[in-house]
Protein backbone atom coordinates (compact mmCIF):
# COMPACT_ATOMS: atom_id res chain seq x y z
CA UNK A 1 0.00 0.00 0.00
CA UNK A 2 3.08 2.31 0.49
CA UNK A 3 6.77 2.43 -0.20
CA UNK A 4 9.72 4.35 1.40
CA UNK A 5 11.98 5.56 -1.26
CA UNK A 6 16.09 4.27 0.57
CA UNK A 7 18.46 6.24 -2.17
CA UNK A 8 18.33 8.18 -5.14
CA UNK A 9 20.61 7.53 -7.69
CA UNK A 10 20.37 10.32 -9.42
CA UNK A 11 19.76 13.96 -9.02
CA UNK A 12 18.10 16.68 -10.11
CA UNK A 13 19.48 17.84 -13.40
CA UNK A 14 21.82 14.99 -14.38
CA UNK A 15 21.23 12.57 -17.12
CA UNK A 16 20.40 9.31 -16.66
CA UNK A 17 19.62 6.23 -19.15
CA UNK A 18 16.89 4.06 -19.77
CA UNK A 19 17.17 0.60 -17.19
CA UNK A 20 20.24 2.64 -15.26
CA UNK A 21 19.38 2.20 -11.78
CA UNK A 22 17.15 5.49 -10.38
CA UNK A 23 16.17 4.78 -6.86
CA UNK A 24 15.91 2.59 -4.35
CA UNK A 25 12.75 1.69 -2.62
CA UNK A 26 11.37 -0.18 0.50
CA UNK A 27 8.03 -2.01 0.80
CA UNK A 28 6.48 -4.52 3.21
CA UNK A 29 7.32 -6.97 0.62
CA UNK A 30 11.13 -6.19 -0.76
CA UNK A 31 13.90 -3.47 -0.83
CA UNK A 32 14.27 -3.06 -5.12
CA UNK A 33 16.35 -1.02 -7.40
CA UNK A 34 13.65 0.95 -9.83
CA UNK A 35 15.49 1.36 -13.41
CA UNK A 36 14.45 4.07 -15.33
CA UNK A 37 11.56 3.93 -17.96
CA UNK A 38 13.30 6.21 -20.23
CA UNK A 39 16.95 8.35 -21.31
CA UNK A 40 16.88 11.80 -20.02
CA UNK A 41 17.95 14.34 -17.87
CA UNK A 42 16.29 14.37 -14.31
CA UNK A 43 14.35 17.50 -14.19
CA UNK A 44 12.70 16.65 -10.67
CA UNK A 45 12.60 14.89 -7.41
CA UNK A 46 9.50 14.99 -5.99
CA UNK A 47 10.37 12.34 -2.77
CA UNK A 48 13.19 12.67 -0.76
CA UNK A 49 15.24 9.84 0.44
CA UNK A 50 13.30 8.07 3.63
CA UNK A 51 9.76 9.62 2.67
CA UNK A 52 6.90 7.06 2.68
CA UNK A 53 4.20 7.95 -0.03
CA UNK A 54 1.53 5.62 -1.11
CA UNK A 55 1.38 3.43 -4.29
CA UNK A 56 0.58 5.17 -7.21
CA UNK A 57 2.63 8.41 -5.98
CA UNK A 58 4.93 9.74 -9.15
CA UNK A 59 7.93 10.43 -6.86
CA UNK A 60 10.17 11.78 -10.23
CA UNK A 61 10.23 13.36 -13.51
CA UNK A 62 12.71 12.62 -16.04
CA UNK A 63 12.89 15.43 -19.85
CA UNK A 64 13.55 13.46 -22.87
CA UNK A 65 15.78 15.35 -25.51
CA UNK A 66 12.79 16.71 -27.04
CA UNK A 67 11.63 17.95 -23.86
CA UNK A 68 9.00 16.17 -22.95
CA UNK A 69 8.82 14.63 -19.28
CA UNK A 70 8.29 11.39 -18.17
CA UNK A 71 6.87 9.96 -14.97
CA UNK A 72 8.64 7.45 -13.15
CA UNK A 73 6.35 6.04 -10.97
CA UNK A 74 6.17 3.45 -7.51
CA UNK A 75 4.98 0.40 -8.58
CA UNK A 76 4.95 -1.13 -5.37
CA UNK A 77 2.68 -4.52 -6.10
CA UNK A 78 -1.08 -3.83 -4.68
CA UNK A 79 -2.14 -6.71 -2.42
CA UNK A 80 -5.21 -5.42 -1.12
CA UNK A 81 -8.77 -6.39 -1.68
CA UNK A 82 -9.92 -6.84 -5.63
CA UNK A 83 -11.60 -3.12 -5.33
CA UNK A 84 -8.45 -1.58 -4.57
CA UNK A 85 -6.79 -3.42 -7.68
CA UNK A 86 -9.63 -1.75 -9.96
CA UNK A 87 -9.02 1.35 -9.24
CA UNK A 88 -7.18 3.42 -11.61
CA UNK A 89 -3.51 5.09 -11.31
CA UNK A 90 -4.01 8.60 -10.27
CA UNK A 91 -3.10 10.80 -13.17
CA UNK A 92 -0.90 13.16 -10.43
CA UNK A 93 0.22 13.51 -7.12
CA UNK A 94 -2.58 15.53 -5.75
CA UNK A 95 -5.05 12.92 -6.86
CA UNK A 96 -3.56 10.25 -3.81
CA UNK A 97 -4.77 12.75 -1.45
CA UNK A 98 -8.45 11.87 -1.78
CA UNK A 99 -11.14 11.04 -3.96
CA UNK A 100 -13.46 13.47 -2.39
CA UNK A 101 -14.03 17.52 -2.62
CA UNK A 102 -11.47 19.88 -1.75
CA UNK A 103 -10.93 19.71 2.16
CA UNK A 104 -10.69 22.92 4.23
CA UNK A 105 -6.93 22.57 4.65
CA UNK A 106 -6.35 22.35 0.76
CA UNK A 107 -8.29 25.23 0.52
CA UNK A 108 -6.38 26.95 3.46
CA UNK A 109 -2.89 25.94 1.89
CA UNK A 110 -4.32 27.43 -1.60
CA UNK A 111 -5.22 30.63 -0.27
CA UNK A 112 -1.64 31.12 1.32
CA UNK A 113 0.08 31.61 -1.79
CA UNK A 114 3.31 33.29 0.27
CA UNK A 115 4.16 29.70 0.99
CA UNK A 116 5.97 26.83 -1.26
CA UNK A 117 6.07 24.95 0.68
CA UNK A 118 5.50 21.06 -0.93
CA UNK A 119 3.09 18.85 1.41
CA UNK A 120 2.81 14.59 0.13
CA UNK A 121 -0.76 13.23 -0.39
CA UNK A 122 0.37 11.04 2.46
CA UNK A 123 1.06 14.11 4.84
CA UNK A 124 -2.46 16.14 3.70
CA UNK A 125 -4.46 13.23 4.44
CA UNK A 126 -2.49 12.23 7.87
CA UNK A 127 -3.12 16.26 8.28
CA UNK A 128 -6.72 16.24 7.42
CA UNK A 129 -7.72 12.88 9.82
CA UNK A 130 -5.85 14.52 12.94
CA UNK A 131 -7.43 18.04 12.15
CA UNK A 132 -4.21 19.65 12.03
CA UNK A 133 -4.68 23.35 11.06
CA UNK A 134 -2.09 24.59 8.22
CA UNK A 135 -0.64 26.99 10.63
CA UNK A 136 0.29 24.06 12.68
CA UNK A 137 1.87 22.15 9.19
CA UNK A 138 3.99 25.23 8.64
CA UNK A 139 5.52 24.65 11.87
CA UNK A 140 6.54 21.15 11.92
CA UNK A 141 10.11 20.97 10.30
CA UNK A 142 10.69 18.36 7.22
CA UNK A 143 13.51 16.10 7.79
CA UNK A 144 12.92 15.02 3.63
CA UNK A 145 13.55 16.75 0.62
CA UNK A 146 14.36 20.45 1.00
CA UNK A 147 12.82 20.56 4.46
CA UNK A 148 9.70 18.97 3.47
CA UNK A 149 7.73 17.20 6.17
CA UNK A 150 8.07 13.13 5.47
CA UNK A 151 5.31 10.90 7.22
CA UNK A 152 7.11 10.56 9.91
CA UNK A 153 7.77 13.65 11.16
CA UNK A 154 4.03 14.62 11.36
CA UNK A 155 3.84 10.93 13.39
CA UNK A 156 6.00 12.30 15.76
CA UNK A 157 4.60 15.57 15.75
CA UNK A 158 1.11 13.84 16.88
CA UNK A 159 2.96 11.34 19.08
CA UNK A 160 4.40 14.40 20.84
CA UNK A 161 2.46 17.25 20.43
CA UNK A 162 4.78 19.23 19.32
CA UNK A 163 8.21 17.66 20.58
CA UNK A 164 10.04 18.42 17.42
CA UNK A 165 11.91 21.07 16.05
CA UNK A 166 9.32 23.99 15.89
CA UNK A 167 10.04 27.00 13.69
CA UNK A 168 10.15 30.15 15.72
CA UNK A 169 11.43 32.62 12.92
CA UNK A 170 14.89 32.97 14.48
CA UNK A 171 15.95 30.01 15.87
CA UNK A 172 15.19 26.11 16.39
CA UNK A 173 13.70 25.75 19.66
CA UNK A 174 12.64 21.70 21.22
CA UNK A 175 10.51 21.32 23.57
CA UNK A 176 8.90 18.65 25.55
CA UNK A 177 6.40 18.39 27.75
CA UNK A 178 7.11 17.31 30.95
CA UNK A 179 5.56 14.04 30.94
CA UNK A 180 8.20 13.27 28.35
CA UNK A 181 11.00 14.86 31.21
CA UNK A 182 9.63 12.79 34.15
CA UNK A 183 10.13 9.61 31.80
CA UNK A 184 13.77 10.89 30.77
CA UNK A 185 14.40 10.89 34.62
CA UNK A 186 12.57 7.21 35.45
CA UNK A 187 14.60 6.12 33.34
CA UNK A 188 17.79 7.36 34.67
CA UNK A 189 17.10 6.42 37.76
CA UNK A 190 16.58 2.82 36.85
CA UNK A 191 19.98 2.93 35.35
CA UNK A 192 22.73 0.08 36.91
CA UNK A 193 25.27 2.01 39.13
CA UNK A 194 27.85 3.12 36.93
CA UNK A 195 25.40 3.11 33.86
CA UNK A 196 25.11 6.41 32.82
CA UNK A 197 22.31 7.53 29.98
CA UNK A 198 25.74 8.51 27.50
CA UNK A 199 25.90 4.87 27.36
CA UNK A 200 22.11 4.42 25.84
CA UNK A 201 21.90 4.49 22.01
CA UNK A 202 19.07 4.56 20.57
CA UNK A 203 18.57 3.53 16.97
CA UNK A 204 15.49 3.88 14.92
CA UNK A 205 14.55 0.25 13.10
CA UNK A 206 14.44 0.66 9.08
CA UNK A 207 11.48 0.24 6.99
CA UNK A 208 12.18 -3.94 6.81
CA UNK A 209 13.07 -4.61 10.36
CA UNK A 210 9.72 -2.58 10.99
CA UNK A 211 7.53 -4.93 8.60
CA UNK A 212 9.12 -8.19 9.74
CA UNK A 213 8.33 -7.15 13.36
CA UNK A 214 4.78 -6.77 12.36
CA UNK A 215 4.87 -9.81 10.57
CA UNK A 216 5.87 -12.17 13.20
CA UNK A 217 3.93 -10.33 15.61
CA UNK A 218 0.82 -11.19 13.24
CA UNK A 219 1.70 -14.72 12.84
CA UNK A 220 2.22 -15.29 16.35
CA UNK A 221 -1.21 -13.91 17.29
CA UNK A 222 -2.90 -15.36 14.13
CA UNK A 223 -1.90 -19.32 14.04
CA UNK A 224 -1.46 -21.67 17.15
CA UNK A 225 2.21 -22.66 16.65
CA UNK A 226 3.13 -26.66 17.20
CA UNK A 227 6.77 -27.84 16.07
CA UNK A 228 7.85 -31.43 15.86
CA UNK A 229 11.41 -32.73 15.11
CA UNK A 230 13.35 -35.26 13.82
CA UNK A 231 16.94 -36.62 12.91
CA UNK A 232 17.62 -37.45 9.72
CA UNK A 233 20.28 -39.69 8.00
CA UNK A 234 21.87 -37.66 5.50
CA UNK A 235 24.68 -40.33 4.36
CA UNK A 236 23.37 -41.26 1.04
CA UNK A 237 23.24 -37.67 0.11
CA UNK A 238 26.23 -36.56 1.55
CA UNK A 239 27.73 -39.48 -0.76
CA UNK A 240 26.19 -38.44 -4.04
CA UNK A 241 26.95 -34.64 -3.20
CA UNK A 242 31.21 -35.25 -2.55
CA UNK A 243 31.29 -37.67 -5.51
CA UNK A 244 29.21 -35.53 -8.19
CA UNK A 245 29.64 -31.92 -6.98
CA UNK A 246 31.81 -30.80 -9.12
CA UNK A 247 30.46 -32.82 -11.90
CA UNK A 248 27.09 -30.73 -11.59
CA UNK A 249 29.09 -27.48 -11.59
CA UNK A 250 30.74 -28.36 -14.89
CA UNK A 251 27.75 -30.06 -17.01
CA UNK A 252 24.92 -28.20 -15.63
CA UNK A 253 26.90 -24.81 -14.22
CA UNK A 254 24.65 -25.40 -10.56
CA UNK A 255 26.02 -26.36 -7.56
CA UNK A 256 24.24 -28.46 -5.87
CA UNK A 257 23.64 -28.22 -1.82
CA UNK A 258 21.87 -30.08 0.64
CA UNK A 259 19.06 -27.18 0.27
CA UNK A 260 18.07 -28.51 -3.04
CA UNK A 261 17.34 -32.23 -1.95
CA UNK A 262 14.98 -31.39 1.18
CA UNK A 263 13.32 -29.05 -1.43
CA UNK A 264 12.70 -31.62 -3.49
CA UNK A 265 11.48 -33.90 -0.77
CA UNK A 266 9.10 -31.16 0.61
CA UNK A 267 7.39 -30.55 -3.02
CA UNK A 268 6.68 -34.49 -3.19
CA UNK A 269 5.29 -33.86 0.86
CA UNK A 270 3.31 -31.47 -0.23
CA UNK A 271 1.73 -33.41 -3.20
CA UNK A 272 1.33 -36.38 -0.73
CA UNK A 273 -0.54 -34.38 1.94
CA UNK A 274 -2.30 -31.32 0.35
CA UNK A 275 -3.84 -30.02 3.73
CA UNK A 276 -0.01 -28.29 4.59
CA UNK A 277 -0.27 -26.45 1.53
CA UNK A 278 -2.92 -24.85 2.30
CA UNK A 279 -4.41 -21.52 4.16
CA UNK A 280 -7.29 -20.31 6.11
CA UNK A 281 -9.40 -17.88 5.57
CA UNK A 282 -12.08 -17.69 8.66
CA UNK A 283 -13.49 -21.33 8.52
CA UNK A 284 -12.84 -21.63 5.08
CA UNK A 285 -9.66 -23.70 3.90
CA UNK A 286 -8.43 -22.98 0.99
CA UNK A 287 -6.46 -25.93 -0.67
CA UNK A 288 -4.55 -24.78 -3.54
CA UNK A 289 -3.27 -27.13 -6.37
CA UNK A 290 0.22 -25.38 -7.07
CA UNK A 291 3.17 -25.15 -5.43
CA UNK A 292 5.24 -22.26 -4.74
CA UNK A 293 8.35 -23.04 -2.40
CA UNK A 294 9.19 -19.97 -0.51
CA UNK A 295 13.09 -20.11 0.55
CA UNK A 296 14.11 -17.77 3.35
CA UNK A 297 17.15 -15.55 2.50
CA UNK A 298 18.82 -14.22 5.26
CA UNK A 299 19.68 -9.94 4.08
CA UNK A 300 22.86 -8.00 5.66
CA UNK A 301 21.59 -5.74 7.44
CA UNK A 302 18.14 -5.78 6.99
CA UNK A 303 17.34 -9.31 8.01
CA UNK A 304 14.99 -11.86 6.43
CA UNK A 305 13.29 -11.77 2.51
CA UNK A 306 11.26 -14.94 1.71
CA UNK A 307 11.13 -15.56 -2.30
CA UNK A 308 9.30 -18.09 -3.41
CA UNK A 309 9.71 -20.36 -6.42
CA UNK A 310 6.82 -20.31 -8.83
CA UNK A 311 6.11 -23.90 -9.85
CA UNK A 312 8.41 -25.39 -7.55
CA UNK A 313 6.30 -28.84 -7.79
CA UNK A 314 6.72 -29.33 -11.68
CA UNK A 315 10.67 -29.19 -10.86
CA UNK A 316 13.33 -31.82 -10.01
CA UNK A 317 16.35 -31.49 -8.23
CA UNK A 318 18.69 -29.67 -10.54
CA UNK A 319 15.58 -27.31 -11.50
CA UNK A 320 14.98 -26.14 -7.61
CA UNK A 321 18.44 -25.90 -7.33
CA UNK A 322 18.89 -23.69 -10.39
CA UNK A 323 15.73 -21.70 -9.15
CA UNK A 324 17.18 -21.52 -5.09
CA UNK A 325 20.53 -20.13 -6.27
CA UNK A 326 18.71 -17.37 -8.33
CA UNK A 327 16.36 -16.31 -6.44
CA UNK A 328 18.94 -16.47 -3.18
CA UNK A 329 21.40 -14.15 -5.45
CA UNK A 330 18.76 -11.85 -6.64
CA UNK A 331 17.44 -11.22 -3.03
CA UNK A 332 21.08 -10.01 -1.98
CA UNK A 333 21.45 -8.34 -4.71
CA UNK A 334 18.18 -6.26 -4.08
CA UNK A 335 17.23 -7.82 -8.09
CA UNK A 336 13.68 -9.00 -6.76
CA UNK A 337 10.19 -7.81 -8.31
CA UNK A 338 7.82 -7.54 -5.85
CA UNK A 339 5.17 -10.55 -7.55
CA UNK A 340 8.59 -13.04 -6.26
CA UNK A 341 7.85 -12.11 -2.71
CA UNK A 342 3.69 -13.18 -2.92
CA UNK A 343 1.31 -16.38 -2.60
CA UNK A 344 3.93 -18.37 -1.21
CA UNK A 345 2.62 -21.69 -0.24
CA UNK A 346 5.20 -23.29 2.06
CA UNK A 347 8.75 -22.13 3.72
CA UNK A 348 11.38 -23.52 3.98
CA UNK A 349 14.56 -21.82 6.47
CA UNK A 350 17.99 -22.24 6.08
CA UNK A 351 19.52 -21.39 9.71
CA UNK A 352 21.78 -24.94 9.46
CA UNK A 353 23.75 -22.31 7.22
CA UNK A 354 24.78 -20.46 10.80
CA UNK A 355 25.94 -23.67 12.51
CA UNK A 356 22.20 -24.08 14.02
CA UNK A 357 21.02 -27.64 15.16
CA UNK A 358 17.80 -27.12 14.96
CA UNK A 359 14.89 -24.64 15.93
CA UNK A 360 10.77 -23.50 15.79
CA UNK A 361 10.66 -21.11 13.11
CA UNK A 362 7.36 -19.07 12.85
CA UNK A 363 4.96 -19.54 10.15
CA UNK A 364 5.26 -17.03 7.25
CA UNK A 365 1.31 -15.89 7.25
CA UNK A 366 -0.77 -16.84 5.46
CA UNK A 367 0.75 -20.14 5.14
CA UNK A 368 0.25 -23.68 7.69
CA UNK A 369 3.84 -24.39 7.69
CA UNK A 370 7.48 -24.08 7.77
CA UNK A 371 9.98 -26.53 7.52
CA UNK A 372 13.54 -25.71 9.56
CA UNK A 373 16.73 -26.84 8.32
CA UNK A 374 19.64 -27.63 10.77
CA UNK A 375 23.01 -27.82 10.00
CA UNK A 376 24.39 -31.67 8.78
CA UNK A 377 26.94 -33.02 11.25
CA UNK A 378 28.61 -36.07 11.83
CA UNK A 379 27.27 -37.54 15.07
CA UNK A 380 27.91 -41.67 16.85
CA UNK A 381 24.47 -43.39 15.91
CA UNK A 382 23.30 -46.89 16.47
CA UNK A 383 23.61 -48.67 13.66
CA UNK A 384 22.05 -52.52 13.15
CA UNK A 385 24.10 -54.82 11.09
CA UNK A 386 23.77 -58.78 11.34
CA UNK A 387 20.59 -58.30 13.71
CA UNK A 388 23.77 -56.77 15.96
CA UNK A 389 23.46 -53.28 17.46
CA UNK A 390 26.87 -51.22 16.44
CA UNK A 391 27.94 -47.19 17.01
CA UNK A 392 28.47 -46.25 13.73
CA UNK A 393 29.17 -42.32 12.21
CA UNK A 394 26.83 -40.96 10.59
CA UNK A 395 26.04 -37.15 9.21
CA UNK A 396 22.42 -36.05 10.56
CA UNK A 397 20.12 -33.40 10.12
CA UNK A 398 17.50 -32.02 12.35
CA UNK A 399 14.31 -30.81 10.54
CA UNK A 400 11.47 -28.78 12.40
CA UNK A 401 7.92 -28.25 11.26
CA UNK A 402 6.26 -25.44 12.73
CA UNK A 403 2.68 -25.63 11.87
CA UNK A 404 -0.48 -23.89 12.52
CA UNK A 405 -2.15 -26.71 15.10
CA UNK A 406 -5.90 -25.18 13.93
CA UNK A 407 -5.53 -27.34 10.56
CA UNK A 408 -2.49 -29.52 10.96
CA UNK A 409 -2.66 -31.38 13.66
CA UNK A 410 0.37 -33.37 15.35
CA UNK A 411 -0.49 -36.68 13.73
CA UNK A 412 -0.13 -34.59 10.15
CA UNK A 413 2.61 -32.76 11.16
CA UNK A 414 4.60 -36.21 12.17
CA UNK A 415 3.26 -37.73 8.58
CA UNK A 416 5.17 -34.91 6.61
CA UNK A 417 8.41 -35.30 8.42
CA UNK A 418 8.42 -39.07 8.31
CA UNK A 419 7.45 -38.56 4.86
CA UNK A 420 10.61 -36.07 3.94
CA UNK A 421 12.93 -38.39 6.18
CA UNK A 422 11.99 -41.47 3.74
CA UNK A 423 12.92 -39.64 0.31
CA UNK A 424 16.15 -37.95 1.68
CA UNK A 425 17.56 -40.99 2.26
CA UNK A 426 16.45 -42.36 -1.30
CA UNK A 427 16.47 -39.39 -3.26
CA UNK A 428 19.97 -38.75 -4.43
CA UNK A 429 21.07 -38.84 -7.76
CA UNK A 430 16.89 -39.23 -8.68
Amino acid sequence: MEGTIIKWYKKKGEKIKKDETFFEISTDKVDTEIPSPATGIVSEILVGEQETVEVGTIVAKISSGEGKATAQTQKAEKTASPELKEKQEPASMHENFSEVKASSLEENIKEKKGSARFYSPLVMNIAQKENISYDELEKIEGSGLEGRVTKKDILNYLENKAPAKIKTGKEEKKEFPAETEKSFADIASHLEPGYSPNEIQKVEMDNIRQKIMQHMIRSRDTSVHVSAMLEVDMTRIYNFLKQHKEEYIKKENVKLTYMAFIAHAAVKALREFPLVNSSIEGSTIIKKKFINLGIAVAIEPTGLIVPNIKGAGEKNIIGLAKAINDIAGRARNKKLSPDEISNGTFTITNYGVFGTIFGTPIINQPEVAILGVGVVEKKPVVVEADGTDTIGIKPVMALTLSHDHRLVDGMLGGRVLKFINRKCKISAGG
